[in-house]
C-alpha cells in the first residue's frame, strides 16, 4: 500500500510533477478541458483564491513569502490536468484508489479548520483531498506499469512513472489550457506562449517585489 503524503503545501507537491510539453485551445468559458472534464474560469478562480489563503497562511506560519496569485492558479491549473488525466488513466487500467488512501482524517480536518473557519473552508479541503488524490492515482499507475508494490521505499520513483505515463495521456486526449494562465496542456509553465507584461516568467518573480493586490493574503495568527 503507498505511503499517505503528510499534510503540506499544494505548491510543491504540484510543482514536482511538471513536465514540459504543448498548448491546446479551450472552448469559451472553460479555463482547462480534458476529455469531457472541464474546470470552468469561475470555479478555477474560487479555488485559486482559497489555495491562496491557504498557501499565504502556510508561508507566513513558515516565515516565508506569499506566493503570487498568478503561481496559484498555476498550481490549481496543474493540479486539475493531472488530476483528470490520472483518472481517466486510471479508469482505461481498471485501477481504483481507496478513498481511505488520500481523504484528509479527522485531525487534519480538525486542524484546518482551526485556521480556516469560513466561507473557504471546504474549498481548502478540496484542494488537498484532490491533490493527495492526484498523487495517490499516479503511484497506482506506477505500479501498475512497472509491476512493483508501492512502499515507501519506492513511492516516489513510482509517482514519477505514473506522471509521465499520464503526461502522454494528456498529450494524447489534447488536454486545453486558457493560454492566459501560461500553462502548457500538461502543466508546465510555458515561457514560449504569447502572454501579458504582467504575466511574463511569471515562475520567476519574487513575490516580495509584487503590488499588495498581486500576492495572496492568510489567514492572520490569533496569537
Amino acid at each position: 500500500m503507498p505511503h499517505r503524503p503528510a499534510l503540506r503545501p499544494v505548491l510543491a507537491a504540484a510543482a514536482a510533477s511538471l513536465l514540459l510539453a504543448g498548448c491546446g485551445t479551450t472552448f469559451p468559458g472553460e479555463a482547462v478541458v480534458v476529455g469531457s472534464s472541464q474546470l470552468s474560469m469561475k470555479r478555477l478562480q474560487t479555488l485559486a483564491d482559497a489555495g491562496c489563503t491557504y498557501l499565504a497562511t502556510v508561508a507566513g506560519a513558515q516565515g516565508a513569502p506569499a506566493p503570487a496569485q498568478g503561481a496559484v492558479r498555476q498550481v490549481i491549473v496543474t493540479q486539475e490536468l493531472q488530476l483528470a488525466g490520472a483518472r481517466k488513466v486510471a479508469e482505461d487500467r481498471g485501477i481504483e484508489v481507496p478513498p481511505g488512501q488520500y481523504a484528509l482524517r479527522p485531525a487534519d480536518i480538525e486542524q484546518l479548520e482551526t485556521t480556516f473557519a469560513g466561507d473557504q473552508f471546504d474549498d481548502i479541503v478540496e484542494i488537498l483531498e484532490r491533490d493527495f488524490e492526484s498523487q495517490a492515482l499516479r503511484t497506482a499507475i506506477g505500479a501498475d506499469e512497472s509491476g512493483a508494490a508501492p512502499s515507501e521505499q519506492n513511492a516516489q520513483e513510482l509517482l514519477t512513472v505514473g506522471t509521465e505515463i499520464v503526461s502522454a495521456e494528456l498529450e494524447r486526449l489534447d488536454a486545453a489550457v486558457d493560454p492566459r494562465f501560461g500553462i502548457s496542456n500538461v502543466g508546465q509553465p510555458d515561457p514560449a506562449l504569447q502572454l501579458s507584461v504582467s504575466r511574463e516568467q511569471l515562475d520567476q518573480i519574487d513575490p516580495t517585489t509584487l503590488p499588495a493586490n498581486q500576492q495572496c493574503r492568510g489567514v492572520e495568527s490569533s496569537e
